[in-house]
């Protein structure tokens, strides 16, 4: 646990050993491990994102040696905003362009080239054979498709392994950092910016195209129509069709518009007077009812609310969602015993989550803090932060989780997303 004299003081540390620990996972072409293939070894390619930088993970750990579309766009994102307040070391400032370069190579992937001919199944190691995915997803991964992916990896090759998939939210969260980095004039150079306009133009095209269809929650659990996933696509929709206007393209701000006119009467339909919350998924198959009140509706809310009006920072309705949140991690988490929102809470995803303990989520947790800084509401910002900058490893690393009981790491020892979350909650603080 840490130590430290005052919550500035550990923020300052902690700010920069998160820097360190974030960008150690972007472009790091210095690190292998062997590939599903007999005989491949995987390197990272320039511009890629790894979840976690560990190419070994101990027994128990999660492999997080991918390349995920959403963790991918919030860490760069993270970065932007280390850029725009000036803390983004230069000789990273490199890596955002790499990251543009990366993410429109993976749209010329094409499935077809492993499922066709008769060298099938590919020659996979003998642990992950039973895992590999069905060749008729190999057949149909080309084209706008490939942005269904929802990881890669990090080499940029396709995953071959079974997963949740089609996600939509990645390329949404994408098509924002893209529109960050091109409004704050971080990308100085013509070609840059031209790459940055094709992914971002590839992105909404993408978003425009599945924002009607089910897809699986950022927990990677469930199929179905889900409050992030359609909020983040608003928010892309909604970005993107003030920039296309800025361009004189009035065809794709009109249709933007109407999008976001769509998702609007969609995301109203996830309140639920009677649970006096917004519902983080719809009913329908498959789909779990504990599931329901779910710290992914803050998160989203964190990362794409509207400055104004429903669905934003200042929704009572979702005040009163994240009421219920605090209610229920409170009473849930040991960790928590006896304290309140008031106190500073550590929250975790959704009630009966049992995932490596299902304990708190530290991308979660930080996200509450830079929500109440957000509101202006600093001291329970600090309460949050404070709390959890007692439970957190004095060394810099940042988990996925931390025991619901003990408060000690677990799962995935540094993990990205929990920096890129910290850092944007500091700096949402700095903001006052």
């Amino acid at each position: 646990m840490a130590e430290f004299a005052s919550l500035d003081a550990w923020i300052e540390r902690q700010r920069v050993a998160s820097a360190e620990r974030m960008l150690a996972c972007v472009s790091a072409t210095g690190l292998e491990r062997p590939g599903p293939r007999l005989g491949q070894v995987m390197r990272p390619a320039p511009g890629s994102v790894l979840a976690a930088a560990e190419p070994d993970p101990g027994p128990g750990e999660p492999d997080y040696f991918f390349h995920w579309l959403r963790d991918g766009a919030i860490v760069i994102g993270a970065l932007v905003t280390l850029a725009l307040q000036g803390r983004l070391p230069g000789s990273a400032k490199g890596r955002l362009a790499e990251s543009l370069t990366f993410d429109l190579s993976l749209a010329r992937r094409d499935g077809r080239r492993i499922a066709a001919g008769t060298a099938w199944p590919p020659p996979l190691l003998p642990t992950l054979t039973p895992f590999l995915r069905p060749r008729e997803e190999f057949l149909a991964a080309h084209g706008t498709a490939v942005a269904g992916e929802v990881r890669f990896n990090p080499d940029g090759s396709l995953d071959l392994l079974r997963w949740g998939r089609p996600q939509h939210d990645g390329p949404a969260l994408r098509a924002l950092t893209t529109l960050r980095m091109l409004e704050g004039g971080l990308l100085a150079a013509a070609d840059e910016r031209a790459r940055a306009e094709r992914l971002l133009r590839a992105d909404l095209a993408f978003c425009l195209a599945r924002h009607g269809r089910p897809g699986f929650d950022p927990w990677e659990e469930e199929l179905g129509q889900h409050f992030f996933t359609r909020l983040v696509q608003r928010a892309a929709f909604a970005r993107g069709s003030a920039w296309a206007e800025r361009r004189n393209q009035s065809r794709l701000a009109k249709r933007l518009r109407a999008a976001v006119e769509a998702l609007d009467a969609a995301l109203a339909g996830h309140w639920s007077e009677a649970e006096g919350l917004y519902r983080s998924r719809l009913p329908g198959p498959g789909i779990s009812e504990s599931k329901i009140l779910d710290s992914a509706v803050l998160v989203a809310v964190v990362h794409a609310g509207p400055a104004e009006g429903a669905f934003g920072l200042f929704d009572p309705r979702v005040e009163a969602t994240v009421a219920r949140l605090e209610a229920y991690f409170a009473r849930d988490f040991p960790v928590n015993a006896g304290r309140s929102g008031t106190d500073g809470l550590a929250l975790g995803r959704y009630p009966g989550d049992v995932y490596l303990g299902g304990g708190v989520f530290l991308p979660c947790a930080f996200a509450l803090a830079e929500y109440r800084y957000r509101r202006g509401e600093s001291a329970l910002g600090d309460a949050v932060l404070g709390f959890l900058a007692r439970l957190l490893p004095a060394d810099g690393r940042l988990p996925e989780q931390l025991d619901r009981a003990s408060g000690a790491p677990r799962s995935a020892g540094d993990l990205a997303w929990s920096h890129a979350a910290l850092l944007t909650a500091v700096a949402a603080r700095d903001r006052g």
